[in-house]
């Protein structure tokens, strides 16, 4: 498949497991703050471009902790409707979240997820084993070590998904250089 440039008519974005507990046990590398600071960014693009998104979690009530309330501040019905795997790895297994991808109608999936080796690299290769244009957001997810995020992104790249970063996706995305920096910068 070529990958076509991502469009705001066909993106939707899927941001799994940026969770409280989950970013201070997992996320070493990259450095937590810089993941967080891009999973916010990502929030910003999907509300200032009215694109559709997909939160999921999991095990919320226990150590896995909350969504990142930073995301409810900026997109609150995407943060009310956030599905709940309940321990489900591969986000797309799950039929309430897959069900809710395929409801957008839309074909590039973005996504970025963490354990980047556990429930970032599991959705992607699944939406990619589905036909999906996945692009996947690789400064926006982050392992308890270096190596792992590196050979997940690897193998991502090995079977075709695209990998790009946070400042990338948005600037494709805005089109202009205003809404990019609005997205990026905040305000």
């Amino acid at each position: 498949m070529t990958a076509e440039p991502l469009s705001r008519d066909g993106a939707v974005f899927l941001l799994v497991d940026h969770q409280t507990g989950v970013f201070e046990r997992v996320v070493k590398a990259p450095p937590r703050g810089q993941v967080e600071a891009n999973v916010v960014r990502l929030a910003r693009a999907a509300a200032i471009l009215d694109l559709p998104v997909i939160f999921t979690t999991s095990e919320e009530e226990g150590p896995n902790g909350a969504l990142l309330p930073a995301l409810e501040e900026i997109l609150p019905a995407a943060y009310a409707n956030r599905i709940d795997r309940h321990g489900i790895i591969d986000s797309l297994a799950d039929p309430a979240v897959a069900e809710a991808v395929a409801a957008t109608g839309r074909r590039q999936l973005i996504t970025a997820g963490i354990g980047t080796e556990v429930c970032g690299v599991a959705p992607a290769l699944h939406a990619h084993r589905d036909g999906y244009q996945v692009v996947f957001v690789a400064d926006a997810c982050g392992s308890a070590t270096a190596i792992g995020h590196d050979i997940s992104l690897r193998r991502m790249e090995q079977v075709g998904i695209t990998l790009t970063t946070t400042a990338s996706v948005s600037a494709e995305l805005a089109g202009d250089y205003p809404r990019h920096s609005q997205i990026m910068r905040g305000g």
